[in-house]
């Protein structure tokens, strides 16, 4: 029943979606978008920066709690428990890693982009 449903929401965004972009009338031979400025690509960097920082500090904040809380019940816990906080710890292990590689990859990749003038 569930998977009718779904299949029943996702027709309806289909035709909605099709029925949106049909509607969309854009004359490509008069349509001249206006040139971007200095001041433009300036706002661009600042703000792509600003959300790069705050997701990689979300990230950290969000990591280190959670090694927190788990380090916690892993010190008080039973031997069988301690088993199975250890295997809820490395997918946790991995994915702040893959977070933190991640956010730095991208801020690399900004900081190189930002100083080609």
């Amino acid at each position: 029943m569930k998977q009718i449903r779904k299949i029943i929401l996702i027709t309806i965004f289909i035709l909605l979606l099709s029925i949106t972009i049909s509607n969309a009338s854009i004359d490509t031979n008069t349509f001249k978008p206006n040139a971007l400025t200095e001041d433009d690509y300036d706002v661009a960097f600042n703000m792509a920066g600003t959300i790069i920082n705050a997701i990689t500090t979300i990230g950290i904040v969000i990591a280190v709690i959670m090694v927190m809380v788990l380090g916690i019940k892993y010190m008080v816990a039973s031997v069988e428990q301690k088993a199975d906080y250890k295997r809820t710890m490395i997918p946790m292990i991995v994915g702040a890693i893959l977070l933190f590689a991640s956010s730095t990859f991208v801020s690399i990749i900004y900081n190189l982009i930002s100083k080609i003038e």
